[in-house]
């Protein structure tokens, strides 16, 4: 909680806003977070949990926390969907300020390596290189190494952002989640290329655009570094913006 109130303070002073800026406004809070590490510590030694444990463990308090100590009156929550939590976040924040829900809003994420057990476990399932190096689409790759990190970003409509001479970074078109369900037939961990595929092609047309015309020039990827992973991700790259069209065989798209 005070690492991301100490980042999200620093987005609001990025932002070019102070705090009476956002004091009392509709401003929503959105924070992915997967681990709770801290709380596993703690878990283990329940004679030292205070008076505060409740409120200082709980994953919906990192939003609550920073909705309070701000005094942001919009939305509040945390979302745990694994490896994408963050982008979720982004999501549901973009969604808000489309319905009008916010007039602005907080998205934020955090993870902290801080137990052993989430190693234990992701190595359990072979998730994690034994090498600690994460091979991204190699023929040796064994996994993902894993990382901590804390970072915010502040969301508002292009029309009022552009009314208000704020900065603005990027615009963002549009956004899409989806599960895979039991597509492809596999396992519940295993990530479906047609579902990943049909995701980047209905988040472009949401937002107006042609996949297959409106070619992207810079893709960010998952990129586990696993051979189930890499390989699904690659194909849906392809099946989204080639279709298989030999035209586009020369064509190059950064990853």
């Amino acid at each position: 909680q005070r690492i991301l109130l100490e980042t999200v303070y620093e987005a609001f002073e990025s932002a070019g806003w102070s705090l009476d800026d956002v004091d009392g406004s509709k401003t929503s809070v959105h924070v992915g977070v997967m681990t709770g590490d801290y709380l596993l510590i703690q878990g283990r030694d329940p004679d030292t949990l205070g008076g505060h444990a409740a409120t200082g463990l709980s994953r919906s308090i990192l939003a609550n926390r920073l909705s309070y100590a701000f005094n942001l009156q919009g939305a509040s929550l945390a979302v745990d969907t694994a490896c994408s939590s963050s982008l979720v976040a982004l999501h549901l924040a973009v969604q808000g300020l489309q319905r009008g829900e916010a007039t602005q809003a907080v998205v934020a994420g955090t993870n902290l390596l801080l137990d052993s057990a989430w190693y234990i476990m992701g190595s359990s399932m072979h998730m994690i290189s034994p090498e600690s190096r994460c091979r991204m689409w190699d023929k040796d790759a064994n996994g993902y190494a894993r990382g901590e990190g804390c970072a915010a970003v502040i969301l508002k409509p292009l029309s009022q952002a552009i009314r208000d001479n704020d900065h603005i970074e990027c615009i963002i078109r549009g956004s899409g989640v989806n599960s895979d369900g039991q597509a492809d037939g596999s396992g519940i961990t295993i990530p479906s290329p047609a579902a990943q595929t049909a995701l980047i092609q209905q988040t472009y047309r949401d937002a107006g655009l042609d996949p297959l015309k409106d070619q992207c020039q810079y893709f960010e990827c998952h990129g586990t570094g696993t051979q189930a992973g890499d390989a699904a991700e690659a194909q849906a790259i392809q099946d989204a913006f080639w279709d298989g069209k030999k035209e586009a065989q020369d064509q190059n798209v950064l990853l």
